[in-house]
């Protein structure tokens, strides 16, 4: 299996951090369900999702995000943040829907606050 260079997951502050990175394609966002699932399945309820380092987002790709922010959210009743969102970027989560599913941030380290604030 290939590396996956458009997503990189670290931590922030213990919740689990998702750096999406480059042009971002629906290919590059294949894993993310499967990550989420497994995460979720072992009781991980928070999650940032970073922007910051993202240049663009193909219309597949949000179609990709919007079912696994769907999936935290419906799913297994957890929370996502966004973070690190340009103008466009914003717009473009607002009118798929994202927002105001996700909350947003404007770096990792406040949606880290936001989550660490929320009641598990």
């Amino acid at each position: 299996m290939e590396e996956n260079t458009q997503l990189k997951i670290s931590n922030q502050n213990g919740i689990p951090l998702f750096s999406f990175v480059g042009n971002c394609k629906a290919e590059g966002l294949a894993c993310l369900p499967d990550k989420l699932r497994e995460m979720a399945e072992a009781g991980q309820k928070k999650y940032i999702f970073d922007f910051s380092a993202c240049k663009l987002i193909n219309s597949p790709a949000m179609g990709e995000l919007l079912d696994a922010i769907l999936l935290v959210d419906r799913d297994f009743e957890g929370h996502v943040v966004v973070c690190g969102l340009d103008s466009l970027k914003e717009t473009l989560f607002t009118i798929s829907g994202i927002i105001p599913i996700a909350q947003e941030a404007p770096e990792a380290s406040s949606a880290a606050q936001i989550l660490q604030n929320l009641e598990d």
